[in-house]
């Protein structure tokens, strides 16, 4: 062709389409339309899950494995529609999307899938088999009694253990597992299991909402104790059983003892969250069995898994048949002071009969305090009267009874027994290398069997202020350190705990372990009954809830609703709040981090929000660079955007994009997707008179509402971090025609907007829909870049967010990027809110440079805080930073 006529093409107006060929053109334009806005939705779905998903990771809520796997399975969903919305946009040009999509699926589910890891095969276990290292087969605490046994050469029971492949095997042969997951993920309280710890006020109260919890777990309970065992894995049971008998050459009264894996771990003890049953003969171990099993799903269990961030399908239940020993005397061994990591003395805990008494918290206690010297010394021992013994059933199970009266005030253990048992935990202490729970019993011939031992955690003592003010009394044993005010809740029968008010002291006589099912919801706990090596003494030191046990008639100092600060660690309880003692008290454990449940979030977000994919103009722009679902959005919605505006670009198409005519000096590119303009024009222009898009006209409105009076004077620093900034981003250089310069892009109709804009050193989105059903409407908005360092960035996405937030915005901020939001709500009210939109797009740009002056940042945000209030109408509240 020659040279001329090319010129002349050049700038000659594209023919105009045959009038066929332009309805098709209109029919295909509709189509990519609503294509465009389903990949829009999917999108903005897509980013509320990530949004969801990041808060989780930070630590400060709580949430379960159903949570992490809806979010997951949903923001996968939601990306597939997006990917399949760009093929249908683009047909054929980005096929390699749905490869990309199915390895970054593939990754996201092998980290939700349950991982076992069995070592030994089979169902049944015998303890002569099992050392430590059979945890994943036995759980913790039939793992540590072999440990015990076959590495230590200590006593404990003979027995064997049901695995947890045994477990397994019964809930898929039931169909258990499926209608469990049925019952949770369909019932009123699936927000529980599924991690959304906020109440919901406007479905269900407190009562309510605890009332479904017990209703639920009762039903699943149920459903376990109905199933049948399955008939290899019941004659397995009896076998092994009756083998017990010929090794003790008697017939053997067992007890059930829940094993399940992760219990007895370092830092998740599950202290009486399961059940142990005991005195039990041959005809009740398969019932038994299954007791135990159904046990995982107490609502005290459910609570505690989920407070602690254990996976429920990673909690199988193997369960230990163990021979039931004779016990004259029982209890608790712990190798250091459990509230004070600097005493290191042992410290026994013991009563006449089995040690059930002491775990529960019902009995009287002896308290014995050994120091580690060679040989041992007693340096301290309390001997109350203990009138009732917990003792073995001539039928099954245990008792209570009364004690000999020539017994009650005699210690439990006679001196030379006291050394014994200090011995043996200073060995069990130094086998682990770490302080030791341990569990054991005196027979009545003077033989100490062990029944348990796990990791014991230990607090670090503090020094806490006492108080001018007198207290209500001083009195009981410290069970958990710590501080806490709150409104007395009193507990005398269960159904009291179903009206447990926000943050209480929990009061109550039991120190029972099932109160571990509200403790994440109590400021502290005040019983009766109960001592520091009780259950629940082990798990409000697990969750940091101070707790205050061994108060005679405890009820009866308090009523109902009364203010009062407990002070735990001095034995105190004072009326109202008491301010100095509660500024001292540390910061409860962050209860998820590092858990299980926790750790699987980690890796799944891995694959679902970090964004790699940054600069829409570099030559890694494209599928293959895709390594998580955010990156996918980020293609999609940025090529989304291009094909939107390519669309019939090459012909005179009514629909192409258009340049706004405006006295602004930036450009503005404008596609009407539907009804956006008062009426159809041709050419390259359009005239802001000819815009009837309700939303965009609000966001012009701010824009023009004020002039801008450019940047802002720069201190010696600022500049020099904008002049590196720039030298080293080619896209931040204002003599190029980068992208951070030149896109601002609006599509819209009449009640929708979608703005693409890059002032300067400035990635700004919005996108809204205003029109006359406020359930609808909504505003979406993004913020992000800048041209000076990272602080001063970081420091004017929280400036924006302040004003934001001044003005009704949902906002969260992450790194230097802003996210903002606003659902449901009335026509008026929205494009109020697109005008502050407008005029902070305008007047916040290159305010990252001033963020280290907090003088002009004061000046700044009391300046636009005005004249926002301006085009509001409203009345501005006093600037911030006067008085």
């Amino acid at each position: 062709m020659h040279l001329i006529q090319r010129i002349k093409n050049i700038f000659s107006p594209p023919s105009p389409l045959p009038p066929e060929d332009s309805a098709r053109e209109e029919a295909q334009f509709k189509i990519r339309y609503q294509t465009f806005r389903r990949l829009l939705s999917a999108n903005n779905a897509a980013l509320d899950i990530m949004t969801e998903l990041e808060e989780a990771a930070r630590g400060h809520r709580h949430f379960g494995m159903h949570f992490l796997r809806s979010r997951a399975t949903a923001a996968t969903a939601k990306v597939y529609a997006i990917v399949e919305n760009m093929r249908l946009l683009a047909p054929e040009k980005y096929e390699d999307l749905p490869g990309v999509m199915r390895s970054i699926q593939m990754e996201i589910q092998a980290e939700l899938q349950v991982k076992t890891s069995g070592g030994q095969p089979g169902r049944i276990l015998e303890l002569s088999r099992i050392t430590a290292a059979d945890t994943a087969d036995v759980g913790g605490k039939m793992a540590n009694l072999g440990e015990l046994r076959n590495v230590l050469h200590m006593t404990v029971p003979d027995g064997f253990a049901i695995t947890a492949r045994a477990y397994a095997e019964f809930m898929r042969q039931s169909d258990l597992w499926e209608e469990i997951n049925c019952l949770v993920l369909g019932h009123s309280m699936a927000g529980y299991f599924a991690g959304d710890d906020r109440r919901r006020a406007e479905d269900e109260d407190a009562e309510e909402q605890n009332s479904s919890l017990l209703e639920l777990c009762a039903k699943i309970q149920n459903m376990i104790l109905a199933a049948p065992v399955p008939a290899g894995l019941e004659e397995e049971i009896l076998s092994a059983y009756d083998r017990l008998c010929e090794r003790e050459e008697r017939g053997v009264r067992v007890a059930l003892r829940s094993s399940a894996l992760g219990e007895d771990s370092a830092g998740a003890s599950f202290a009486g969250q399961h059940r142990s049953l005991l005195n039990l003969g041959r005809d009740s171990l398969i019932d038994g069995y299954k007791e135990i099993v159904a046990s995982k799903y107490s609502p005290h269990a459910v609570s505690y898994r989920y407070m602690r961030g254990i996976r429920d399908d990673e909690t199988s239940m193997a369960v230990g048949c163990l021979s039931m020993a004779e016990s004259l005397a029982g209890g608790v061994a712990y190798t250091v002071n459990p509230l004070d990591r600097e005493d290191t003395c042992i410290h026994i805990v013991s009563t006449w009969g089995v040690a059930k008494g002491v775990v529960d918290g019902t009995a009287a206690c002896d308290q014995f305090t050994v120091e580690k010297k060679n040989p041992p010394e007693i340096v301290a021992r309390s001997v109350p009267l203990k009138n009732m013994a917990l003792v073995c059933s001539a039928a099954e199970g245990v008792r209570r009874m009364s004690v000999d009266e020539r017994q009650q005030a005699e210690a439990t253990l006679n001196d030379a027994q006291i050394l014994q048992l200090a011995e043996t935990a200073a060995r069990v202490e130094a086998h682990y290398g770490c302080p030791q729970d341990i569990e054991w019993t005196f027979t009545p011939q003077g033989r100490l069997v062990l029944l348990q031992a796990r990791p014991l955690e230990v607090r670090q003592s503090a020094k806490v202020p006492v108080p001018d003010t007198p207290p209500l009394f001083r009195e009981g044993n410290t069970a958990s350190p710590g501080a806490a005010c709150g409104v007395v809740h009193i507990v005398r029968k269960d159904v009291d705990i179903l009206t447990l008010p926000e943050n209480p002291i929990l009061v109550c006589v039991e120190a029972s372990p099932k109160w571990a099912a509200v403790l994440n919801r109590c400021a502290g706990i005040i019983t009766e009954q109960g001592s520091v090596a009780g259950h629940l003494a082990n798990v409000a030191r697990e969750f940091g809830v101070p707790a205050l046990f061994g108060v005679r008639e405890a009820p009866a100092h308090f009523t109902a609703g009364q203010e009062i600060t407990l002070d735990a660690d001095n034995t105190a309880v004072y009326a109202g709040q008491q301010q100095e003692l509660l500024d001292g008290k540390p910061i409860k454990p962050g209860m998820m981090e590092g858990s299980p449940v926790f750790q699987t979030l980690l890796r799944v977000n891995r694959f679902i929000t970090p964004l790699n994919l940054l600069n829409p103009d570099a030559l890694d722009f494209k599928p293959a660079n895709c390594r998580t679902l955010h990156d996918i959005t980020r293609f999609c919605h940025e090529k989304s955007v291009q094909e939107m505006f390519s669309f019939g670009r090459d012909h005179n198409f009514s629909r192409s994009s258009k340049q706004l005519k405006t006295i602004t000096p930036m450009q503005w590119w404008i596609i009407n997707l539907d009804d956006g303009f008062i009426k159809e024009t041709g050419g390259k222009t359009v005239p802001l008179d000819n815009i009837a898009s309700i939303p965009m006209l609000a966001i012009w409105r701010g824009i023009v509402a004020f002039p801008w009076e450019g940047p802002p004077s720069l201190d010696g620093k600022g500049f020099l971090s904008v002049l590196f900034q720039s030298a080293t981003n080619t896209n931040l250089e204002p003599a190029m025609a980068s992208s951070y310069s030149e896109k601002n892009y609006f599509m819209i109709s009449r009640q929708f907007c979608n703005l693409q804009s890059r002032f300067g050193y400035h990635f700004t989105s919005v996108e809204a829909l205003a029109g006359p059903r406020p359930r609808e409407n909504y505003i979406r908005f993004q913020f992000k870049g800048g041209a000076a360092d990272y602080h001063r960035r970081e420091r004017r996405t929280r400036f924006v967010g302040e004003l934001l937030d001044e003005f009704g915005f949902q906002t969260r901020t992450r790194e230097d990027a802003l996210f903002a939001r606003i659902d449901d709500c009335e026509q008026n009210f929205v494009e109020k809110r697109l005008e502050i939109l407008g005029h902070l797009l305008i007047h916040t740009r290159q305010l990252d440079m001033i963020m280290s002056n907090e003088d002009a940042v004061l000046f700044y945000k009391n300046r636009i805080l005005g004249q926002l209030h301006t085009i509001m109408g409203t009345q501005p509240q006093q600037p911030a930073g006067t008085q």
